[in-house]
Parts: C-alpha cells; sequence; structure tokens
C-alpha cells in the first residue's frame, strides 16, 4: 500500500492517530554515574508513564490530535497509573484489554546526568498468553496508525486492519526481524535507529540499509543517528537532516517524540522532508526536560522553536 490512499481523506484540522503498542511504567533515576558494586547517588527520580506507542501518542496528543490505544493493561497498580495518565492526556482509552491474572509492564531507567543518555532495564509484561485482542474497528476511522513491536500479534492485526481501510502505518519496531517479520508487509514508513542498519548487515553502510528496509517492504525508510540527525528515502527521493542543537538533559524517549510528531505531520499529508525536520523539533525539545513525556511540547511551542531553527519554512503552520 503506497501513502496515496491518505489525500483522499477529508482533511482534518485535528488529525486521528491510533497506536497499537505498548504503554508501561518508567522509574526513572538520575546519576552521575553507576557504582557497580557499590553505593550511587541519586540526584533526581520520577515516577511517569513511558513506552513506544504510549508515549508516542502523548506527544500526538499535546500537538492537537485526538488519539486513540490499543494495548495490555493489568488491573495492577502500575495499569491504574499508567492508564491514568493516558487519560488525563486526553487518549482514548476503550481499546486497551485487560491482562487477566497478570502484571502490567514497568522499566527502570538510569539517566547519565553528564551526558543525557539513557539505560532502560525493563520488566516485561506477565500473564499475555490469557489476554485477548481488543477490538480494532476504531482504527478504520483514524488518518494515521502508529505501532510497535512489543506485542506482535496486536501489531500485525492492527496494521493489517489499517492496510484494508487505506490507513498509513507508521512503525517504530526493536532491532529484531525475527519477531515479526510479516509486520514488515503491512508497514508504509518504518523509523529505526542506526543498530537496525546493523542488525539487517549494513553497519556502516546507511544508503544500503534504507533501501534494504524497502525491500523489506516500506516504502518510506527513516533512520535515526542521534545527535548526527536523520536520514530517509522514499518514493519522492532522498534526504538527510540535522538533530537540533539543545541543552540535553535526559534523552528518555527522544525516539518515541520523533515517531509521534512524525505520525502527526503524516496525518496532515505533509511530505516526508517537512514531517522528519518536525519531529526532529519535537524530540529536540522533549530532551530539555527530565522523563519521557514532562518535555514533549504543544504545537504553538514547537510553531516558535522551528522558527528560529527550522531549515524549512513554517509560517504556513503559525496560520493555522
Amino acid at each position: 500500500m503506497r501513502l496515496e490512499p491518505l489525500a483522499a481523506r477529508t482533511k482534518r484540522k485535528f488529525p486521528r492517530i491510533a497506536g497499537a503498542g505498548i504503554c508501561c511504567l518508567d522509574h526513572i533515576f538520575v546519576t552521575p554515574q553507576i557504582a557497580w558494586g557499590g553505593t550511587a547517588r541519586v540526584e533526581e527520580y520520577r515516577v511517569q508513564g513511558g513506552g513506544l506507542v504510549g508515549t508516542a501518542l502523548v506527544a500526538c496528543a499535546r500537538l492537537g490530535a485526538s488519539c486513540f490505544l490499543f494495548s495490555f493493561l493489568s488491573h495492577d497498580e502500575v495499569g491504574a497509573q499508567v492508564a491514568s495518565e493516558l487519560a488525563a492526556e486526553g487518549i482514548k482509552l476503550e481499546g486497551v484489554a485487560g491482562i487477566p491474572q497478570g502484571t502490567s509492564p514497568f522499566s527502570f531507567i538510569h539517566v547519565d546526568s553528564r551526558s543525557g543518555e539513557r539505560t532502560i532495564f525493563h520488566r516485561p509484561a506477565a500473564g499475555l498468553e490469557r489476554a485477548v485482542l481488543p477490538d480494532l474497528g476504531r482504527i478504520a476511522e483514524c488518518d494515521v496508525l502508529l505501532v510497535d513491536d512489543y506485542y506482535p500479534e496486536l501489531a500485525l492485526a492492527a496494521a493489517g486492519t489499517a492496510h484494508k481501510n487505506g490507513v498509513p502505518v507508521v512503525a517504530d519496531l526493536t532491532v529484531s526481524l525475527s519477531k515479526c517479520p510479516d509486520l514488515f508487509r503491512e508497514i508504509n514508513v518504518l523509523i529505526a535507529p542506526r543498530a537496525f542498519a546493523a542488525q539487517i548487515g549494513y553497519a556502516g553502510d546507511l544508503p544500503g540499509a534504507l533501501q534494504a528496509i524497502h525491500r523489506l517492504g516500506p516504502e518510506t525508510a527513516l533512520i535515526t543517528l542521534g545527535r548526527e540527525g536523520y536520514m530517509y528515502s522514499s518514493v519522492d527521493g532522498r534526504g538527510k537532516g540535522k538533530a537540533f542543537k539543545v541543552a540535553v538533559v535526559d534523552t528518555t524517549g527522544a525516539g518515541d517524540a520523533f515517531h509521534g510528531a512524525f505520525a502527526y505531520g503524516l496525518a496532515r499529508r505533509w511530505e516526508i522532508e517537512r514531517c522528519a525536520e518536525f519531529a526532529a523539533a519535537v524530540a529536540a525539545i522533549k530532551c530539555t526536560k527530565p522523563g519521557g513525556r514532562t518535555g514533549l511540547p504543544t504545537l504553538p511551542q514547537t510553531i516558535h522553536f522551528l522558527e528560529r531553527n527550522g531549515r524549512l519554512d513554517w509560517s504556513d503552520l503559525k496560520a493555522g
């Protein structure tokens, strides 16, 4: 499926974006370093919702989109807090299925206070074998679907529903091709980290990696490079962009913010180059505050940032 079906949809001022994937709880602690075998003083500690699709949808909601989540949570304290935070952001949760007698996923995240880089220690959800897929019908009413591969069966079913209804699919995948190989054929836009290039045999050859991604199925491929920016390839050509320079406090959730903002741009039918620069701006702003969601900006905040730092012309966005 190509991206043209989106152009036939009625343009909405507030796009509808669905997400199918993980939402979890993050315990974030900041130290200058981890003293393995010793004791390290924690400079800052906070608990907030996280997860690839969960945080990406929060980014979309802050920008003004109507968002719908499809995921799994247990009826435990973690699940209750995760759901409460998402609902407070205005995200619709009727697509979140319960995990009977299970546990919701959570993470401990160490942030190096010197660089802002993070390391994640993740505890997966338990009891999924007893969970039933949620009703995915609402996806047909949306402009874009975001997926990750944390719940492969859910991702494949959601992407298939989107595909049948002409809804473009933007994917945020981990570095395992074997986890959900059939999913690639349902994806329109794959946004992957540099490590993905190495995993498919193209370490040090990013243009080759982009073409390899096309052969897997997605017609648009983008590789994020952290502080070095990003490269992309689509049916309209290739391009690259630089990361915006900001005072980095915490990189937790930067990739999730990028994916969410890119999906927002795609829902507004922007060109890939424009989606990518907008996404880079949202991710950069996010990194200026601690936690995966605290720094996620609103649309006016993003416009203001792009007016001062963007390479493209964003004056039309300010006009609405």
